[in-house]
């Protein structure tokens, strides 16, 4: 047997976790203690992993909004970005290959923005709240 194309398609963290957690509701069926452990402990790192709070449709979504950015990504920097959402600068530029030759600095924040919003991990700062926090400050 030959293989012709050994990667044909990447999965994401989701996709991994989704099939884990149906293979390991057919555990029985497979059988298998080493199986299962293996099943156990990859669910569980994964279920720590931001892939636990994302669907299909919210990454189709941010893979769009990748799409229409004016910035050119390889297909593993979108698969690195889906994985573990970057929630700064430096972790952005770990991921990207030559970053701070390939994007401006608003191509950056742009590309962070979107991140965290799709990560969840952006936060609207209300001008009370801003007001409220310099008052404590002081």
């Amino acid at each position: 047997m030959e293989v012709k194309n050994p990667q044909v398609a990447v999965l994401c963290n989701n996709e991994v976790f989704e099939l884990l957690k149906k293979a390991q509701e057919n555990t029985k069926l497979i059988g298998g203690m080493n199986h299962s452990t293996i099943l156990y402990e990859v669910n569980k790192y994964l279920e720590q992993r931001p892939c636990a709070g994302q669907n299909a449709t919210k990454i189709r979504e941010f893979l769009i909004k990748l799409k229409h950015m004016p910035i050119n990504l390889t297909k593993k920097e979108k698969l690195m970005l889906v994985n573990d959402p970057p929630d700064s600068v430096l972790q952005l530029s770990l991921g990207i290959k030559d970053f701070y030759d390939r994007l401006s600095e608003p191509e950056t924040e742009m590309l962070l923005y979107a991140t965290k919003n799709f990560s969840g991990q952006f936060e609207i700062i209300t001008k009370q709240e801003r007001v409220e926090e310099e008052e404590v400050e002081n």
